[in-house]
């Protein structure tokens, strides 16, 4: 009974230090706040640019989110292994309305040489310029060890 249960908690304790280490990719999710609608996930992302804050998305999510086009809008959710690190809104490349540099927005499509594209999400802060604020949301660290671990940051 006693090698069970020293199997058991060293089990457990193994299992505990994978979870807690940075290279675990675990889940990265942007949802879309109103209906939890699950837009991009992990496997979506080819490449994460750290400084430029801009996702490259694989060639099948693009054609996924292309008939969105237009209508991918309203209020999103990053999630990184279950916890909240970022809301913002989907804003498309050409709208009346400007968001303020308090806001954090995802441009989709994006703008890229004079076409759009649909392989690009970039995060901004504000429309349709992007300033950012003094202490940039953006910059958030689990989003980056993230993509670190998983090989797909960019700096």
């Amino acid at each position: 009974m006693a090698a069970i249960l020293g199997i058991v908690t060293a089990l457990s304790l193994w299992l505990i230090m994978i979870y807690q280490s940075p290279t675990h990719t675990g889940e990265f999710a942007i949802i879309l706040t109103l209906d939890k609608t699950k837009v991009v996930s992990d496997s979506d992302i080819q490449y994460y640019n750290v400084t430029s804050h801009e996702f490259t998305l694989t060639s099948e999510c693009a054609e996924r989110l292309r008939p969105m086009g237009w209508r991918l809008a309203g209020n999103f959710t990053i999630v990184v292994n279950g916890g909240v690190e970022l809301r913002g809104i989907f804003v498309p490349p050409i709208t009346s309305r400007s968001y303020p540099s308090s806001q954090v927005v995802i441009m989709y499509p994006s703008f890229e040489l004079n076409s759009m594209s649909y392989r690009v999400m970039k995060i901004q802060m504000g429309y349709p310029w992007d300033q950012p604020v003094a202490i940039d949301p953006r910059d958030n660290p689990r989003i980056a060890e993230y993509f670190d671990g998983s090989g797909k940051l960019i700096r």
